[in-house]
């Protein structure tokens, strides 16, 4: 986990994030979101399916909404419109 110039703490998530992967990227967000607010990016993505939507999902019901997501991948974001959570996660637009 890094902190930005904004004082902003940020856990990036790298690689895939598929079935087989969901578990290790959520047990490394869970850790990270257990210190508090973050924002977790996914500028370093590379390979996703419909398991970064539970991702996504999961990180918001485990920290009570602490979690915001920056970064996403404009195919994700298709996924969370056609799934109809957009309303459930704080997503930046930047």
């Amino acid at each position: 986990m890094i902190v930005d110039d904004s004082g902003d703490r940020r856990f990036c998530v790298t690689g895939n994030l598929v079935m087989t992967t969901y578990i290790e990227q959520q047990q490394k967000a869970i850790s990270a979101l257990e210190q508090g607010r973050v924002i977790i990016d996914f500028q370093k993505l590379q390979e996703f399916d419909s398991s970064a939507v539970a991702f996504m999902l999961e990180c918001v019901r485990s920290s009570k909404s602490q979690a915001k997501f920056s970064s996403l991948p404009k195919a994700l974001r298709g996924l969370i419109d056609l799934y109809g959570v957009a309303d459930l996660l704080d997503i930046s637009r930047g």
